[in-house]
């Protein structure tokens, strides 16, 4: 009974939580007569026009590309900063590290909404409006305190004894980093790069509010303006939604051992 119990939690947490996704690719297949379709109903059969549709906006795939250099260039520059200032916090600062983490932590959290007019103003002064390397700073002032904790956490898993003993070999505290804690420190980073590509992926705020063409605007600012002739194109909505859901699943399907070492080493609880 306690096990039959446990399986029916299981069930009804993975339809709860996978639910919502089936429906979007549901949506996705549907014809396009029955999207919009009142009570819903299960189509007699697959289109994929939706996705024909999709794949042809020239629009669409601008978004999908400037997504990928924001994110990929964002999560670069944040495990680069990053884990060098873990690797300081944790190996070369004995006093001091814990108020740092806090600061950092906080800086992370901070509502965006704060923080819009004060970047605003910055990224105009820098000439970063509507340009994909002012999305990357913007994002890189969110995702580098994210990669500090983490691998501050993580390196100080790695035992001191390590360093000390690179260090009597004669290696400065740059070889022994790139040398030792690089290398032992990839779960890790792994799971620090993660969660920073999809905080980037995702994001929508900054998106919206500093770029306004589609030289620079990604993928959730380029699929809510979205628009068709006659009605709310839903279905082609659904498809997008679902072709750029994939990239991210794959990255943590194939990245999965990584990832959880990363999170148990860093003191993450999924």
């Amino acid at each position: 009974m306690r096990r039959m119990n446990h399986f029916l939690f299981l069930f009804i947490l993975c339809v709860w939580s996978l639910g919502p996704f089936f429906w979007l690719w549901l949506t996705s297949v549907k014809p396009p007569g029955t999207v919009a379709q009142l009570p819903p109903v299960w189509p007699r059969s697959f289109s994929f026009e939706n996705y024909h549709a999709v794949l042809q906006n020239e629009a669409f795939l601008a978004v999908v590309t400037n997504s990928l250099w924001v994110s990929l260039g964002a999560t670069a520059v944040s495990l680069v900063v990053g884990t060098m200032g873990a690797f300081g916090l944790c190996v070369l600062m004995a006093r001091g590290r814990e108020a740092i983490l806090l600061a950092l932590l906080v800086v992370f959290m901070l509502p965006q909404v704060a923080v819009v007019t004060p970047l605003y103003e910055v990224l105009g002064a820098l000439g970063g409006m509507d340009t994909v390397w002012g999305l990357i700073l913007v994002y890189s002032l969110f995702t580098v305190p994210l990669v500090v904790w983490v691998m501050t956490r993580y390196f100080e898993e790695i035992p001191r004894t390590l360093y000390h003993a690179a260090r009597v070999d004669g290696c400065r505290a740059w070889t022994a980093f790139h040398r030792v804690y690089l290398p032992l420190g990839v779960p890790g980073m792994v799971c620090a790069g993660l969660l920073g590509l999809i905080f980037c992926w995702n994001e929508f705020l900054f998106a919206l509010t500093y770029t306004t063409s589609y030289a620079s605007r990604t993928i959730p600012v380029g699929i809510t303006l979205f628009t068709g002739q006659y009605e709310f194109p839903w279905g082609e909505i659904a498809a997008a939604s679902s072709l750029v859901t994939f990239p991210i699943l794959i990255a943590v399907i194939v990245a999965q051992k990584h990832l959880v070492r990363g999170m148990v080493g860093s003191g993450i609880k999924g």
